[in-house]
């Protein structure tokens, strides 16, 4: 079974079209939890997603808590770099919470063999059928071995060491010196790990968010050689839309839908919808049109536009090719 750990904050409307597409599309045996945390009115949107998805019982929310410090951390402490992380990102900080510790919580207690993440962000486009021989070698290898859903050969920039099995692609993390989906052994994003080896492994990393958990763990995995097995599916199976930011950590370019708004329309009975174009080439899209959808109305909210093609510009095989304000 997968454990899929959704990351959020203050997107409860993304949040449901996500959750919706994973149990339209999930075919494999999955537990979801949401880890999330609200400021102001988003928590009546959450409140409204519990009470929406309470008879899932394989459906859960664990909100963040404020700490004055996470115990989690003491494992990490042999590192000077990690420890001064913790004092200034955790100890006795305004905005110190348990993330880390729930993290590693959940993955534990969950008792299931794998486990994934996932953002608010993102929506899975096809139906999640995984070869058995997947799970075979990330089982065999459960700290080098990694499945990612957001990458196939339909992509721009599939690189030619990828290579093709029956019904997967598998590739070396390490073949080249250049950053891309390829070359990035770990990912907050659709990337399947063994929940034991992961473990191992999360428990040495300081990270106080999805932001640092990603590049922190990304910084550790690269220096280790760890996750060194790439799979994939055939076709990528996962889009993120860049719809809107709700961290400070990153200035990755958005066409800056307010989550404010999309949030009193969700607390108000809308629900969302995007047109995602019919051909992907890219894992990272600005969707063709948005619309918010209450019983027969329907509002437009964006059309694609100057600025949008301009973002979408800005989003490559490499992620983000520059930041903006």
């Amino acid at each position: 079974m997968v454990l899929n750990i959704i990351f959020s904050y203050n997107r409860a409307m993304q949040l449901d079209y996500l959750i919706k597409s994973v149990i339209a599309r999930f075919k494999i045996d999955y537990k979801l939890i949401v880890i999330y945390h609200t400021s102001g009115e988003h928590k009546k949107g959450y409140d409204l997603l519990k009470e929406k998805y309470a008879a899932f019982n394989n459906i859960s929310f664990s909100e963040r808590k404020k700490v004055l410090f996470d115990p989690a951390y003491i494992n990490t402490f042999r590192s000077k770099e990690y420890r001064d992380f913790f004092l200034e990102r955790n100890f006795m900080k305004k905005n110190s919470d348990n993330f880390k510790g729930l993290v590693q919580k959940e993955i534990k207690k969950s008792n299931c063999e794998f486990a994934m993440f996932n953002t608010d962000d993102g929506v899975f486009l096809e139906d999640i059928v995984i070869p058995e021989k997947v799970f075979e070698i990330i089982r065999k290898n459960p700290e080098n071995a990694s499945y990612r859903m957001y990458v196939g050969g339909n992509l721009d920039g599939h690189p030619s060491f990828v290579q093709k099995k029956e019904g997967y692609y598998e590739w070396d993390y390490y073949a080249d010196k250049e950053i891309h989906h390829w070359t990035y052994p770990f990912s907050v994003d659709g990337t399947i790990y063994h929940s034991k080896g992961l473990l191992k492994h999360l428990k040495k990393i300081a990270y106080h968010n999805p932001v640092t958990l990603e590049e922190n763990g990304f910084q550790y995995m690269r220096k280790k050689k760890l996750m060194k097995i790439g799979l994939s599916p055939i076709h990528s199976q996962l889009l993120l839309t860049k719809l809107n930011r709700v961290t400070v950590d990153t200035l990755n370019p958005t066409i800056h839908i307010k989550p404010e708004f999309l949030n009193e329309k969700f607390v108000d009975g809308y629900r969302l919808e995007l047109s995602i174009p019919k051909i992907i080439h890219n894992c990272n899209i600005v969707p063709e049109e948005i619309s918010l959808v209450k019983g027969d109305t329907r509002e437009i909210i964006y059309k694609m536009d100057d600025a949008g093609k301009k973002v979408q510009s800005l989003l490559g095989i490499e992620g983000a090719k520059e930041q903006l304000r």
